[in-house]
């Protein structure tokens, strides 16, 4: 049996997670080009984002995050209590419709 390991010129594949070497956000691969490697991922303001970057700028990431390093922006308190009313207020709606 052996061990998958990846060689020393750094194959990645779609689905990669990846980061710039020199930081920034954790990146999906979701395209290998003649030209690198196509990324996607959302910035600090939850914009949708996409570049090519050449191989020898990326690291890879785990896939989880650990706990400690997950943050949920934008939503206050209130933000949250009205999201789960208007979710309730959906469900009941669709349930009446429904029978």
């Amino acid at each position: 049996m052996s061990n998958a390991t990846r060689d020393a010129v750094e194959q990645y594949c779609v689905g990669d997670v990846v980061t710039l070497k020199a930081g920034g956000s954790r990146m999906t691969v979701t395209a290998i080009t003649a030209e690198g490697v196509l990324c996607q991922w959302f910035d600090e303001h939850g914009e949708f984002r996409q570049g090519v970057f050449a191989r020898e700028v990326l690291g890879w990431e785990p896939r989880s995050i650990p706990p400690g390093l997950v943050h949920v922006r934008g939503y206050g308190a209130g933000a949250w209590t009205n999201s789960l009313t208007a979710g309730a207020t959906f469900a009941r709606t669709a349930l009446k419709s429904a029978v």
